[in-house]
Parts: structure tokens; C-alpha cells; sequence
């Protein structure tokens, strides 16, 4: 069995419950329990999130100071980010799901940060100008989801030099090498590019707060694979007079194949891309996707399948907002009364409903691109 290895550039090995356990551990993360989740469900109403019921995003730090300052009336913002890699799957819209949810419930301003420095400095063939390409159809992409443009800013490293290149200077210079190379794993002969970007990726954690003059905290919705660079930041930001960021992490949206590993963008038949055809999804599901069900018909009807595992049950309840749906769904197939086929045939239907309303919106988005752009000016001396 290969050995699990997790750093924000490279995911490889099993992941299941075990796994997580042990990430927990080395990461030295706190677990998200029942009474924290109750504490969210009060504030937002009753209306909790199934991406927290269903422990997808299940670990955290400091997020109780998140909702301190919420709850006596001081604000906090979010920020998240995406790397342009390729060409975006459902698996990466997970964090942004999680993350709409936590702007219009919160209502507060959201940081997207597009590294496409780091695209070209790490593990990347693709000449500048490729990667630019990808990266503004990967920020359509993120917006297709409905954030709010009065409150969602995107940063572009290479648009937004000047701004992040000021302040990451300030954590560069609190941080040391023999860090970088223990965190990340970098060594003598990585250009050093690779060596400066955290520098500019923990930047927006306190970006706000250095421009409005007004420390805030910031909340930062994430897979766990990006944490190294936010254990560096709770490091250096008390350092330079701001708050540590506080966390909200997730697992992973496994492979098409399982709970082996995560979906990737270069192993095509490990994932469903906002760009397939509905053709391709439902062959994708039928040919691929692993089945909780058993082995054979009689089997199914007697004993059920296990939804749990079962990839298209899991993405299947990713999409579908109605909970009674989902519990009703997860009830027929456990007992035998829906069958693997109908699971992937009903999980190809809801996938493609989504896919199809998400390249309308991302049509729409594409007008009013530069009202989410981040501009500095918005937030100098700004009461937020």
C-alpha cells in the first residue's frame, strides 16, 4: 500500500477514516464536535450546512473566535483560493460551496486568491500564458456558484503583485529557511521561487486588516492538504501585530474509483468535469463509479447497499440541497429498494442539472468580471 503523503502539491496514498486521523494529529487540528456544530446551527438559524452534518468539513482551529467576535457584533472575513492547474472538477467546487454558504450566512467580504504564480513556479510545463488562460476560466468557473460581487474580491498574484508583494516581504522576513524546508519539504535543488511563494499565499490572511487599518480576523475554508501554509501564518502574523487566521478544513471528494484517493485533474477517469457532456457523466458513473451496492441482484434487494461508500450516493448528496431528498434516497438504497444502477442513473440526472445551470450563470458572470476584482481602494480606512 502506498504511503500516504499529503502537501499542498502533492496528494498520494489511501484516504479514509484512518488517514484523517493521523492528519489530524501531525497537523495539530481540533476535531469539530457536536457542541460546535450546535453553536453554528444557532447562528445560522437551523440552517446548518451538510458539508458540517455530514463531517466534510470536520476539523478546525480557532474557529470559536471566529463566532466570539460574530456574536458581539465584530466583523471577520473569509478567504479561500484556487490554484490553476487545469481544468476545474466537482471536487474542486467543494471549499467554494462550503465557502458561498459561509458568506451569505456570515454576510461578510470573501478573499479569492488565484496563484498563478505558483502554477508556473511548481510542478508546471505550461508556458505563463497557459496558465493565465486557465486561470480565467477557472475564476468563471468559482463565480458560476452566485458570490455576492459586492462582497467577493479575486486576486490574481501576478495582477495583484504590488499589494502582495509589500506585505508578503513583512512574513518573509519572519520566516526562516530551516521552516520552509521542514513544512514543505523543499530542498537544495528546488528553484526558489518555491521557497518565497508561501510568503505570498499567507498574505490575504491579513490583507484586510493592513489596508482598512482595522485588525480583523480572518477565516480560511480549505482541504487539508493547504495547511502547512496556515500553520506558518498562525506563526508569523502575531509577529506582525494581526490576529492568527482561524480555519474551517474538509476531507477530500474521493475518486471516482473510491476512497483510495482524490479526484484529480490529470487522471481523466478519475473525476467529473464541469466541462463533460452529459453523455460523458452518466459513462463516467456507469463505467467507473464505485458502488456501494452488492454483487448481484438478489444480493441488492435482500441486503442493500452500503451509501456511505458509494461514490454516486456521496456526490449525489454534494448537489442536492433538499435533505429530505438525500435521507430518502440514502433509506431506499440501504434497504434494497434502489438499486446500484438507479443510484448512478439518479446521480448522473442531479450532476448534469447542476453542470447545465452552472454554465448558464458562468455565460451571466461573464459581463461583470471586473466587478469582482479586487481593488485596494475599497478597503483603505473602510469601517468593515
Amino acid at each position: 500500500m502506498e504511503e500516504l503523503k499529503v502537501t499542498p502539491w502533492e496528494v498520494s496514498g489511501e484516504l479514509n477514516e484512518a488517514s484523517y486521523s493521523k492528519l489530524v494529529k501531525k497537523f495539530g487540528v481540533e476535531l469539530i464536535t457536536s457542541k460546535l456544530l450546535e453553536r453554528i446551527e444557532k447562528i445560522a438559524k437551523g440552517k446548518l450546512h451538510p458539508f458540517l452534518s455530514k463531517k466534510i468539513f470536520f476539523a478546525h482551529r480557532d474557529l470559536n473566535l471566529i463566532l466570539d467576535d460574530y456574536e458581539n457584533g465584530k466583523s471577520f472575513y473569509l478567504y479561500t483560493g484556487r490554484g490553476p492547474s487545469g481544468k476545474m472538477h466537482i471536487g474542486h467546487l467543494l471549499p467554494f460551496t462550503f465557502t458561498k454558504w459561509l458568506q451569505d450566512t456570515f454576510d461578510v467580504h470573501l478573499l479569492i486568491q488565484i496563484t498563478d504564480d505558483e502554477k508556473y513556479l511548481i510542478k508546471s510545463t505550461r508556458t505563463k500564458k497557459e496558465i493565465e488562460h486557465v486561470a480565467e476560466e477557472n475564476i468563471l468557473d468559482i463565480l458560476s456558484l452566485g458570490f455576492d460581487p459586492k462582497k467577493t474580491h479575486i486576486i490574481k498574484d501576478y495582477d495583484n503583485a504590488k499589494e502582495l508583494y509589500y506585505y508578503a516581504t513583512d512574513v518573509a522576513k519572519h520566516t526562516t529557511m530551516s521552516t520552509i524546508k521542514a513544512v514543505f519539504g523543499v530542498t537544495d535543488s528546488d528553484n526558489i521561487g518555491k521557497v518565497f511563494f508561501p510568503s505570498m499565499q499567507i498574505v490575504p490572511s491579513f490583507l484586510l486588516s493592513a489596508i482598512s487599518g482595522k485588525n480583523l480576523r480572518c477565516l480560511i475554508p480549505y482541504a487539508i492538504d493547504q495547511d502547512p501554509y496556515f500553520r506558518i501564518s498562525r506563526d508569523v502574523l502575531p509577529k506582525l501585530g494581526y490576529y492568527k487566521p482561524s480555519s474551517i478544513i474538509s476531507k477530500f471528494l474521493p475518486a471516482l474509483q473510491g476512497n483510495s484517493g482524490k479526484m484529480s485533474s490529470s487522471v481523466e477517469e478519475s473525476a467529473i468535469f464541469l466541462d463533460d457532456s452529459e453523455q460523458t457523466v452518466k459513462k463516467k458513473l456507469m463505467k467507473y463509479a464505485f458502488s456501494g451496492g452488492r454483487d448481484t441482484l438478489e444480493e441488492q434487494r435482500k441486503y442493500g447497499a452500503n451509501p456511505d461508500i458509494d461514490f454516486s450516493f456521496n456526490v449525489y448528496s454534494f448537489i442536492e440541497n433538499d435533505e429530505r431528498k438525500v435521507q430518502s434516497v440514502y433509506d431506499d438504497y440501504k434497504s434494497g429498494k434502489l438499486l446500484s444502477g438507479e443510484m448512478k442513473a439518479l446521480a448522473a440526472d442531479s450532476i448534469n442539472l447542476f453542470l447545465n445551470q452552472l454554465r448558464q450563470n458562468r455565460e451571466k458572470v461573464k459581463n461583470h468580471l471586473s466587478e469582482y476584482m479586487f481593488n485596494p481602494n475599497d478597503f483603505v480606512g473602510h469601517r468593515m
